[in-house]
This record gives C-alpha cells, structure tokens and sequence, in this order.
C-alpha cells in the first residue's frame, strides 16, 4: 500500500522537493536535513555564532533584556527561503506539519518547558481574506497536537500595514509600532509561559510589537516569552 501511494503521490522534501525513497526518513532529504539550526546557535536569536563567541555578532550590539530568546530552524536563504514562501503564497499548508514535527522531534524544544501557550502572529485582516490562511496559526496548531500546549489566538492587528518586504528598516519600525493589541485582557489571565510562533524573522520589529501588547498591561502575570520562527534572516 505505502509503495502504491508513493508512487501516486510521492513524498517530498519540504525544502527542494526532492522526492523522498524511505518512508521511515525525515521530512526532509539527506542535502536538506544539516540546514536545520541544531547546533552553535545563539542562544538569544537562534542564528548561529563563532564556537568562541557568546552570543552572535546580530545581538552583541542589542539590549539583551529586551530581546525574548529565539529558536528558529533555518536561515532565510536558499531552499529554506523558497520553501517558506511557498508555505505562505501557494496554499501548501501541509509545511504547517513538517515545520511543528521539526520543533518538536529533531530539535526537542519542548522538553522541560512549562508552556502555558502557543500563541501565533496575526496576520492582517485584508491578508488573512485574501490568502485564507495565517501559516503562524497552522504550525500553532500542528506544534498543539504533538505537545498538547494549547494554541490561544489572542492577538490581532489594528494597524494596516504594506508588506514587510516592502519597507526598509526605518519604516517597518514607524508603520508597526503600536500594530498590535491583545482581544481581550480575560485572554492573557493565567498565561506565565508563552510562545510566540511566527514563520519569518527579519528586523524582529513584528515580535517586538506582539510582546509590547502582551505585556502592556500591568495586571498581566506573563513572566516569560519565547519566539519561535521557521526562518530567521541572515
């Protein structure tokens, strides 16, 4: 039965769609499978650093304390890029899957985390219509089957923004500032433990904000907040 429907519809490597022959192999293929962020990464981003290095060059230059720790699986780059904007662009919403079963099984980022939540990124109203999607709530979801944490989409956008690729730093900072709110106060009570889960990282200007609505209340108990993202910018 498995060869039939290999043959049918066969396996693909989520990142260069090579077809995949063993059905006990990864998502991805033997070439793709060592982009993934396993080891001498940063410890606060997620992108790898020098073996004598602390943190990488990206935040020996920021304020630690106001950065939340990072985890990403791949540099957006190459395979890795075109992979993630066929997830966004062209419908393939099964990447939600292959991304959450990175998390959780080859990378293990769960274990020994207390999280009370995963809570995505929103998208903006007029994108959400138009795409019919927000791949941020897919891979919550997914992430939510595997580990049972569940998902709280509690954030939205009130601002509306161009595209991020559209923008240079300077206007990604002045158009999303302030681009985010939280539904309700009621959705936060009882949250300590958050992820926020989103599928590209560039200037960090878009988790900065969703963090800035999250904790902007002073009756909120939120002590710790998390980030993980499919691809972080190189």
């Amino acid at each position: 039965m498995y060869a039939l429907t290999q043959l049918l519809f066969p396996t693909k490597c989520t990142l260069c769609e090579t077809i995949l022959e063993n059905e006990e192999e990864s998502t991805l293929c033997s070439r793709c499978y060592p982009l993934v962020l396993r080891e001498h990464v940063c410890k606060r981003c997620g992108r790898p650093y020098a073996l004598d290095a602390c943190h990488c060059a990206y935040c020996s230059k920021e304020d630690l304390e106001e950065k939340p720790p990072i985890r990403a699986l791949f540099l957006y780059d190459g395979v890795a890029r075109q992979a993630v904007l066929r997830w966004k662009y062209k419908g393939l919403r099964k990447y939600a899957r292959d991304y959450a079963e990175l998390f959780v099984h080859d990378l293990g980022w769960f274990v020994d985390k207390e999280i009370d939540a995963l809570i995505p990124v929103p998208l903006a109203p007029h994108r959400l219509r138009k795409r019919g999607f927000n791949q941020a709530l897919d891979l919550c979801k997914e992430l939510s089957k595997l580990t049972t944490i569940p998902t709280k989409d509690i954030l939205r956008r009130i601002k509306n923004t161009k595209p991020q690729s559209d923008c240079d730093r300077e206007e990604r900072l002045k158009q999303l500032y302030k681009s985010m709110a939280i539904n309700s106060q009621n959705d936060v009570l009882g949250l300590r433990n958050i992820v926020l889960v989103d599928d590209i990282y560039t200037t960090g200007t878009t988790i900065k904000e969703c963090v800035r609505a999250l904790t902007d209340k002073k009756d909120n108990n939120i002590e710790k907040i998390y980030v993980l993202i499919v691809c972080i910018g190189v």
